[in-house]
C-alpha cells in the first residue's frame, strides 16, 4: 500500500468543506495552518473541485481567518452559482407543469433531485444544467414542447448510423435557452458506459413544493443508485470526478439486490473507495484513489492515469467485428456528423478540422 501524503492546502480544503465539520473544528483547522500555506493554490483547487461552495459553513470565522481576497473570491463564487442555479430553477418550475399537462412522465435527476428532495443549497452545490428523464417514446412530443418554450433543440449527433444502432446514448436530446442547458435522458447510461441500471418512471416520487405545486423525481432508492453509478461512471472512465461528488452519495443502506453481478462489484469498489477517501487513507496503488488525488491536487496526470486511459480507449465497446466498424467511423465519421459540427464544406477538409 502506497499511502498518499496530502499537501496542507488539499487537506485543509477537504476538512473545511466537510458537511459535518463543527464550528470549533472549523476554527481549529484554520488556526493550525502553517505559515507556508499557499492560499492561491488552495483557492484554485477549491474552485476546480467545486468545493468552494462549501467553504463558508461559518462565515464569521471564515472572514476572520481567510485572507480578504480568498474570502471575497469564495463569496463571489457562491453568488455566481446561486444566480445561475436560480435561473435554472425558474426554468424547472416553468417547464415541469407543462410536461404534466401533456401527460409526459418525467423525473428530475442529479442536482435538481438533491435540491428539491433534500433542500441542498444552491449556493453550495453547483448545478450547471437541468437533467430530466423521460420515456423514449415521448421524445418527439417533448421536442415540440421545448421549441414552443423558446429552447433550441439539438438531437444527439452520432458519428454514423452504426454508432446510433450499436452504441445508443443515454441523452438523445439536449436543448439550450439563454445560455442554460437541458439534457434529456431516456436511460441511466449510454451503451458504451457498460453499466446497466434500469430506471422506472412508474415508481417515481412526488415532491410538494413550499411555494405550491409539485414535481417528480425518481423514487429515493433508484435516485441513490443512479448517483452512485454516475460517480462510478466518472471513476471508471478517469474523467471529471469532482471532490464535491463524494458529499452527495448516500451509500449506507442502499439496495443492490436487483443489480447484476458486474454492477454489484462496481458498487463494492465505490464503497471501499469512499471509505478510504472519507478517512483520508488514500492508496496510490488503487486507480480510483490515484485519480481522485490527481483531481484534488491538479497538475499533470500521473503516468498510471495516462496508461489506464489508453487501456480504456482500447477496450472493445461491443463485439470485435462491430468494434472494427465503429473504429472506422471514429476515424471517418459521416458527413452529416461533420456538417452539424463545422458547417458545410468538403468532407476531407471538415474531417481534418475535427482531427486538429
Amino acid at each position: 500500500m502506497s499511502k498518499v501524503h496530502l499537501r496542507s492546502e488539499v487537506l485543509a480544503l477537504l476538512q473545511l468543506s466537510a458537511p459535518n465539520v463543527s464550528e470549533s473544528e472549523f476554527e481549529t483547522i484554520l488556526r493550525a495552518l502553517p505559515t507556508s500555506f499557499n492560499w492561491n493554490y488552495f483557492l484554485e483547487r477549491a474552485i476546480a473541485t467545486k468545493l468552494a461552495g462549501y467553504l463558508l459553513h461559518y462565515p464569521t470565522l471564515a472572514q476572520h481567518h481567510y485572507p480578504p481576497f480568498v474570502f471575497e473570491k469564495i463569496k463571489s463564487y457562491q453568488q455566481l452559482i446561486l444566480l445561475h442555479s436560480t435561473f435554472l430553477r425558474a426554468d424547472v418550475l416553468e417547464l415541469t407543469p407543462q410536461l404534466e399537462a401533456q401527460n409526459l412522465d418525467y423525473a428530475l435527476l442529479k442536482g435538481w433531485d438533491l435540491h428539491f428532495r433534500y433542500g441542498v443549497s444552491l449556493k453550495e452545490r453547483q448545478i450547471s444544467d437541468i437533467d430530466i428523464l423521460i420515456r423514449e417514446s415521448d421524445l418527439s412530443q417533448l421536442e415540440v414542447l421545448l421549441q414552443q418554450n423558446g429552447y433550441r433543440v439539438m438531437p444527439y449527433n452520432y458519428k454514423s448510423r452504426f454508432h446510433q444502432k450499436w452504441l445508443p446514448t443515454h441523452a438523445p436530446l439536449s436543448a439550450t435557452k439563454g445560455g442554460k442547458m437541458l439534457d434529456v435522458h431516456t436511460t441511466a447510461f449510454a451503451k458504451d458506459h457498460r453499466i446497466e441500471l434500469p430506471l422506472n418512471l412508474a415508481n417515481k416520487a412526488k415532491i410538494e413544493l413550499p411555494e405550491g405545486g409539485h414535481l417528480w423525481v425518481l423514487n429515493e432508492a433508484e435516485a441513490q443508485l443512479f448517483l452512485a453509478f454516475h460517480a462510478i461512471k466518472h471513476l471508471e472512465a478517469l474523467h471529471d470526478f469532482k471532490g464535491a461528488q463524494i458529499m452527495e452519495l448516500k451509500i449506507a443502506g442502499i439496495d443492490a439486490s436487483k443489480l447484476r453481478k458486474k454492477e454489484k462489484i462496481l458498487l463494492e469498489k465505490l464503497v471501499a473507495f469512499l471509505d478510504r477517501a472519507n478517512n483520508l487513507e488514500l492508496d496510490l496503488n488503487n486507480i480510483y484513489d490515484a485519480f481522485y488525488m490527481y483531481q484534488l491536487a491538479g497538475g499533470k496526470a500521473p503516468f498510471s492515469i495516462k496508461c489506464f486511459r489508453i487501456f480504456k480507449r482500447l477496450q472493445l465497446k461491443t463485439s470485435f467485428l462491430k468494434s472494427l466498424v465503429l473504429a472506422y467511423f471514429d476515424l471517418f465519421p459521416s458527413k452529416s456528423y461533420l456538417e452539424k459540427r463545422f458547417g458545410k464544406g468538403r468532407y476531407m477538409a471538415l474531417n481534418l478540422k475535427r482531427l486538429h
